[in-house]
């Protein structure tokens, strides 16, 4: 073992590199599918951040706190937007079912109840 090789259990150069160009690749991508911009970090800024929103596939509401791209093995790149309801649980779901919720907070009543007067 030469003063040059990585110390063991570490990656080698060559993984490191390949491992660089490929992340390069996957960024590349991401932004190629029309979504909002990625930043280097792989969080996508997605306009509804910190908004609420429904997700679509179950009907649930929550704050969107991040959405990410997650490369898959066969090279898709899938766009998840993390959610946080109200009680605090956190869900994924695709970023594609995610809309602004308009109307009255989660658990509240919609329409509003006609007030007695």
């Amino acid at each position: 073992m030469t003063r040059f090789d990585p110390p063991p259990g570490a990656h080698s150069h060559e993984l490191r590199v390949r491992a660089a160009a490929g992340w390069e690749r996957f960024v590349r991508r991401a932004g190629a599918k029309g979504a909002y911009p990625v930043g280097a970090d792989g969080y996508e800024q997605h306009p509804l951040l910190r908004t609420r929103v429904r997700d679509t596939a179950s009907g649930a509401e929550g704050e969107l706190t991040a959405v990410t791209h997650e490369l898959h093995g066969d090279g898709r790149v899938v766009r998840v937007a993390h959610i946080r309801a109200a009680n605090g649980i956190e869900w994924t779901a695709s970023a594609d079912n995610v809309q602004a919720a308009y109307g009255a907070p989660e658990g509240e009543p919609w329409p509003p109840a006609p007030s007695a007067v």
